[in-house]
């Protein structure tokens, strides 16, 4: 394997080359050995070529970026750490997976309201508090002594 067949699978970032880059580095092999000027011309139009590749490439993460926080701004039920993906596609399938997700949390309380809401109290309702006696005459605190001492 060449050197250029090691650079043509693969880019700085070791993603796929597209196919046009591909048939240019073909192009590039089949040329004389001897000739340096179009062996440095080729170098050139390569490191060009590298460097479009990556420029598309954080465009179109930008791109993706932007989409996303549209997204999350559009729904902000949706929880951000479920919201990913590098495309569009892998940005829509997280999305629908938050939403299902989202829906299943709303189901299950929605479910746990109702169950609390047929006991008639809430879960962990403090016990019954005796009476106060603040601001009770001194007829009503003996009342309430003697009830005490009688129920004992």
């Amino acid at each position: 394997m060449t050197h250029t067949d090691q650079l043509a699978m693969s880019d700085a970032e070791g993603n796929d080359l597209p196919d046009e880059a591909l048939a240019e580095l073909a192009a590039i092999e089949g040329e004389e050995p001897g000739d340096e000027s179009a062996a440095a011309e080729a170098s050139e139009e390569l490191a060009r070529l590298r460097a479009d590749l990556d420029a598309e490439r954080e465009a179109r993460l930008a791109a993706v970026a932007r989409y996303r926080e549209a997204v999350l701004t559009a729904e902000p039920s949706l929880p951000p750490d479920l919201v990913a993906g590098e495309s569009l596609a892998e940005v829509d399938a997280s999305v629908e997976a938050a939403r299902r997700a989202v829906a299943q949390i709303r189901e299950r309380l929605a479910a746990e309201a109702d169950e609390e809401a047929s006991r008639g109290f809430p879960v962990g309702a403090p016990g019954r508090l005796e009476p106060s006696v603040e601001g009770m005459s001194a007829a009503e605190k003996i009342a309430l002594g003697l009830e005490r001492r009688a129920g004992a």
